[in-house]
């Protein structure tokens, strides 16, 4: 799982690293990079719940393989656009396809582990996203430093070269995933006896309703309040993947392309080893509210420090300690939404939240479109550009430190 979640990412933020020679052979300006870049996110939100309704009825094995198959060609065809308006296209055709990846993948994990082991469950899974971080950096700037054959130029063979593990992967699902524990010809029969009568895995897929329950879900308690959330939080880390290797390459701090990728590393390594503890945690006291609440504190510390000025150094580590910070909360995060909603609406649930997390990333470079001319990073000016930033850090604290239906005592 978690070598398909950073396919996904690779294949999601690529765009990023492409950027730094493609925007020029393409003709795209700052502002029509952050449109492409977005629209990924309109056709993702779009789907994402219809998506995981259907993986409930197919299986996640037919479906999870449909889905990358699907996407890796779509990267493979961004490899021979000639304009920026079939790059835009084709981005809106990706958003569909990968639509329902990831809330597919953690409703799956529901079907096969317990509630004291989800949240470390998860935080292996979302692992993937700074992981593909420290993956994607060195090896997209590689690329981009090194290959140039046959005449296509080296963005190009960025996305032929990252896109086909997607097709190659999605194609084995169907032969090495179980669709849930009862399916799983490795575990005894009582082995599987004995984990299918302890998860939800048969009442989520009896009690899932064949049509999205929107109406449902906005009346559960706590759940618009959870979805702001991801909003929220969706708003500073999903942007980030796209924009980061922008925002290290104008910074001063990288002297070529290559430099700009290491950099980009430092913080999604820190993220790596942050979450897994903080999870791990999590599950040990079986407690989640918190451990969402202290990182996003400690995020929003870090971003307020980033307000005051600096030099780029200094404001390359304190955004690094953000990022880790906000990846901390990840697993736990999810988790809360899993505990908070009941079986038949866990499908369309953990999907409404992550496609409503995914917004965040639109809606903010449309906003930073309006408020700037260009959309040009770095860790200088930058810090202008957080004063939203901060002041979503303390919503999310003070949201989540509000969620009293989940006191436990």
């Amino acid at each position: 799982m978690v070598i398909l979640l950073v396919i996904c990412i690779i294949d999601r933020v690529n765009i990023g690293y492409a950027a730094l020679t493609m925007n020029a052979d393409l003709g795209i300006d700052p502002a029509f990079f952050g449109f492409i870049s977005g629209i990924f996110f309109i056709s993702y939100v779009i789907f994402e719940v219809p998506s995981n309704q259907i993986l409930v009825r197919t299986g996640a094995r037919i479906w999870l393989c449909r889905i990358m198959v699907s996407w890796g060609i779509i990267t493979l065809l961004i490899a021979l656009v000639q304009t920026p308006v079939q790059l835009a296209i084709l981005r809106f055709l990706l958003g569909a396809a990968e639509a329902g990846f990831t809330p597919g993948i953690m409703l799956y994990l529901t079907f096969w582990f317990r509630k004291n082991r989800i949240s470390q469950a998860f935080s292996v899974f979302f692992v993937a996203i700074p992981l593909s971080m420290v993956i994607a950096s060195p090896v997209s700037s590689f690329i981009l430093s090194h290959s140039a054959w046959a005449g296509l130029a080296s963005w190009r063979w960025l996305f032929v070269l990252e896109g086909v593990p997607a097709i190659l992967f999605g194609l084995a699902i169907l032969w090495y995933l179980q669709d849930s524990p009862k399916n799983a010809a490795w575990l005894s029969g009582p082995e599987r006896t004995w984990l299918t009568s302890r998860l939800d895995e048969s009442r989520v897929q009896n009690e899932t309703p064949r049509k999205i329950p929107l109406r449902q879900l906005i009346s559960t308690p706590g759940i618009p309040l959870i979805c702001l959330t991801g909003f929220l939080v969706g708003l500073f880390l999903t942007s980030l993947l796209i924009w980061m290797p922008q925002i290290v390459n104008s910074s001063g701090l990288s002297g070529s392309i290559v430099d700009t990728g290491l950099l980009v590393m430092i913080p999604y390594a820190l993220s790596v080893v942050v979450m897994y503890a903080w999870a791990r945690r999590s599950d040990q006291l079986a407690e989640r509210r918190w451990h969402v609440a202290v990182p996003l504190t400690l995020a929003a510390i870090s971003l307020i420090l980033l307000s005051i000025p600096h030099n780029a150094l200094t404001g390359f580590i304190l955004l690094s300690g953000a990022i880790a910070a906000s990846y901390a909360a990840y697993a736990p995060f999810f988790v809360l939404i899993v505990e908070s909603i009941s079986s038949g609406l866990r499908a369309s649930g953990v999907a409404l939240v992550n496609a409503i997390a995914s917004l965040g990333s639109e809606i903010r470079w449309v906003s930073l479109k309006f408020i700037y001319n260009e959309i040009m990073f770095n860790l200088i000016t930058s810090r202008r550009l957080l004063h939203y930033e901060i002041i979503t850090r303390f919503y999310i604290t003070s949201f989540m430190y509000n969620l009293h239906y989940h006191r436990r005592g």
